[in-house]
């Protein structure tokens, strides 16, 4: 999987939604918009791979943080 283009994804679906990842996580609505918006990029990744991989990069850091 190409974390990078999954990054890029979570920042304009981020911008978009204004929401934090554990928010998208814990709305169903939200979490199947951005998988759906995800596998147009990374393709038919697995849920849990495409999330777990959101999530590693939350923290190593690499996501800015958001204000809410």
């Amino acid at each position: 999987m190409q974390v990078e283009h999954l990054r890029d994804t979570w920042l304009m679906y981020q911008r978009e939604h204004h929401c934090s990842i554990d928010r998208m996580l814990c709305w169903p609505q939200l979490r199947n918009g951005f998988l759906s918006a995800a596998r147009q990029v990374v393709g038919n990744e697995d849920e849990g791979q495409i999330l777990w991989s959101l999530v590693s990069l939350r923290k190593k850091k690499t996501l800015p943080r958001t204000e809410r």
